[in-house]
């Protein structure tokens, strides 16, 4: 049933359903029609006529890179408690090079200020206010660079850091040469090195890959590290610990061939080794095998000396200990004195007399 009834309009209100009009050809009982239906939909999602005009003319975000890889879910929210766990219980174990890709696109960054101008934009995107500033010289292949990471969470800085960091050694071929951590940043300088593609650099490894082969070689054999650390904990770590044949050889009464265990270990003949180089690796072997309970060095040059705290009261037993350390320096072609007593071994390097 059609209903006709007259209306009053101001100028100001016949401006307004001007579109409207416009899109129904002039004809204004349509573009009236028209705002009855818009202001019915309005109402049902906002109650009031007031609601509805603040909730029509608040803008709406644009949807960002963020919004559309939640929506088809390669991303997750989490809670900053957790992600702080999961950062900080992974600490030392190397990401993995498909999530460094993910997080950089390697093929959209061509230069060092590029990439800064792209970190900034990631860190506010994903709302975690990180302020990454890069200086080098040559921003295409530079030989060394220095990036600081300022402000936000340090789990999540240092989680970021090591991104940029893989990325750069593969794609740059750049190594970290000093890492500071301070209350609210990290700083870091590169240099130039010169490892294979794929190759994980030596400075890398040292400040985030710590723990990378610890966690690898627990989880390759879950079991025996786990029986071994309780082993270890039970016996308040007085156990000793070298390979099988060594074992035969004490076994046997023999005195163990340590130089050759030694040289497997550092991966290097002991003959070339500086003096004060090879006493540094002997205190680390040493307390590996916890055949002894501590080792004290002292590296002055013409005064080397060790002293070494282990608790025998066999003297057979100490004499053999005493062997060991004397033929792993005479594979350095170094002569030492010793002496000894209950609890204590000293070895002080002989001055080699000078021939005129």
């Amino acid at each position: 049933m059609l209903i006709r009834k007259n209306i009053s309009l101001d100028e100001k209100y016949l401006k307004k359903l001007q579109p409207l009009m416009d899109a129904n050809g002039g004809n204004l009982s349509a573009a009236i029609r028209d705002t009855i239906e818009l202001t019915d939909a309005a109402l049902q999602n906002h109650g009031t006529i007031e609601e509805s005009i603040v909730a029509l003319n608040t803008p709406v975000a644009s949807s960002t890179r963020f919004d559309d890889l939640l929506e088809n879910g390669e991303h997750l929210i989490i809670n900053r408690t957790a992600l702080k766990w999961l950062i900080k219980n992974s600490s030392g174990c190397l990401i993995d090079e498909e999530l460094v890709d993910e997080l950089i696109n390697p093929f959209s960054i061509q230069t060092m200020m590029e990439l800064d101008t792209y970190l900034n934009n990631l860190s506010q995107e994903f709302g975690w206010g990180i302020e990454v500033s890069i200086f080098c010289m040559d921003p295409i292949d530079p030989d060394t660079a220095t990036i600081t990471f300022s402000n936000g969470d340090s789990y999540l800085r240092d989680f970021f850091a090591e991104h940029i960091a893989l990325f750069l050694a593969k794609w740059k071929q750049l190594d970290i040469d000093n890492l500071y951590r301070r209350s609210k940043s990290i700083r870091i300088d590169f240099k130039k090195t010169q490892v294979a593609f794929g190759e994980i650099p030596s400075g890398i490894k040292k400040h985030f890959g710590y723990f990378d082969l610890v966690h690898r070689e627990f989880y390759n054999k879950q079991d025996f590290w786990n029986r071994l650390v309780i082993a270890y904990s039970i016996t308040g770590y007085n156990m000793v610990t070298f390979p099988k044949r060594l074992f035969e050889d004490v076994v046997l009464g023999n005195v163990p061939d340590v130089v050759g265990m030694f040289e497997t270990l550092i991966n290097q003949p002991i003959v070339d080794m500086p003096l004060s180089e090879l006493l540094v690796m002997v205190q680390k072997f040493f307390k590996i095998t916890q055949i002894v309970n501590n080792i004290d060095i002292q590296l002055e040059p013409g005064h080397e000396s060790l002293k070494i705290q282990h608790d025998y009261r066999n003297e057979e037993t100490i004499s053999k200990i005493i062997k060991y350390f004397f033929n792993i320096f005479e594979a350095n072609g170094q002569k030492f004195d010793v002496t000894h007593s209950s609890s204590l071994i000293i070895f002080k390097r002989q001055i080699p007399e000078l021939k005129f």
